[in-house]
């Protein structure tokens, strides 16, 4: 099969798979074996069975592996949920303000907890409040949570701390308060993380259909999008790849999105971007292991290519039909600049 058919068929195992009573998986057993590897390796296989329990494939070895992979997922989330009202816990206590993005604030929207799996647990904190945080949860206490420790909102977000935190809210978890993200700014993003990383998970799409589908009934399109025509454009069609490719629902979508079309190259490398996710591989051979192992580092080198996704984000381009090669060239040589920049300054701080 192409990478095309393949990820098509993930799409199809996928769409509507967030919502409390899906539509039964119609797939064949050798299809669903196909794309099994795909849906396990990419934390997709809660959603898989989801979808698989009622369907003609239910009682097959590939149903019984996603089966297992959700009985796993929902074992995790309690752990996790513990652990997150236990951080939020300690930093309250040390008066630390943090908001919670992505893993358990997304999760929460989806119907069952073992439907959507999170290895670490994402907290953005105010820039002169990192260092205090970041010595509290590396504390012989705390160092055994799994935290992803973010400066402000500089990697997700364009808006500052201040205007983010405003608009934030607190959500209860079991005896503590977990401060997350208003619905438009959560929505945006989910979008820009999908993008960011080249869009080679297919869950972080349903993340996306799922908060488009759950958004309250006063979300304002206008806050979501952004005054930015051209970030404005990256979401828009994030929205309309979710309801093309996973059929998320456009009620109440406002027409100045739903009447866009997408790029002719954006579904493509979406769909190629699902079977090679070559970013997954990335963090296996990252450049900084160049100096100690050239060989392996050299083996994995076309996996630091960036797709068109991940390339037209990295220079902040826009989607349009221009190709996609002079953004793909213009990322790399932003992130080898980059790279050779960092390692002097390595180089310069052993040395004093």
């Amino acid at each position: 099969m192409t990478y095309s058919t393949r990820s098509e068929l993930i799409a199809r195992v996928l769409a509507g798979s967030w919502h409390a009573s899906p539509s039964p998986l119609e797939l064949s057993i050798e299809e669903l074996e196909v794309v099994l590897s795909t849906l396990l390796e990419t934390g997709a296989g809660g959603l898989a069975w989801w979808r698989a329990r009622f369907s003609s494939v239910q009682d097959s070895n590939s149903a019984s592996e996603l089966q297992q992979a959700y009985r796993l997922y929902t074992l995790q989330a309690a752990r996790h949920e513990r652990d997150l009202g236990q951080i939020f816990a300690l930093l309250h206590e040390n008066n630390v303000e943090a908001i919670l993005v992505k893993g358990w604030a997304v999760a929460r929207l989806y119907p069952k907890p073992g439907l959507r799996p999170y290895g670490d647990i994402d907290l953005c904190v105010r820039p002169n409040d990192y260092r205090r945080a970041d010595t509290l949860l590396n504390s012989r206490e705390s160092n055994h949570y799994n935290v992803d420790l973010h400066r402000g909102f500089a990697l997700l977000d364009h808006h500052s701390w201040e205007e983010l935190y405003s608009r934030s809210v607190e959500q209860n978890l079991e005896d503590n308060c977990v401060r997350l993200l208003c619905a438009e700014d959560h929505l945006r993003v989910l979008c820009f993380h999908f993008l960011r990383e080249g869009a080679w998970r297919p869950l972080w799409l349903c993340d996306v259909a799922v908060a488009l589908e759950s958004r309250p009934a006063d979300f304002d399109w206008n806050l979501f999008l952004g005054s930015n025509r051209k970030r404005a454009g990256w979401f828009v069609c994030t929205i309309l790849l979710a309801h093309k490719l996973l059929q998320a629902s456009f009620e109440e979508v406002p027409p100045a999105i739903t009447a866009k079309s997408l790029p002719r190259w954006f579904v493509g490398a979406v769909l190629k971007a699902w079977q090679v996710r070559a970013m997954q591989r990335r963090h296996l051979t990252p450049m900084t292991t160049v100096w100690r192992r050239p060989t392996y580092a050299l083996e994995g080198l076309r996996d630091h290519w960036p797709n068109p996704i991940e390339g037209t984000i990295g220079v902040r381009g826009p989607f349009n039909e221009l190709p996609r090669l002079p953004f793909q060239i213009g990322n790399c040589l932003g992130r080898t600049a980059d790279f050779f920049l960092q390692q002097a300054k390595r180089t310069r701080a052993a040395k004093s």
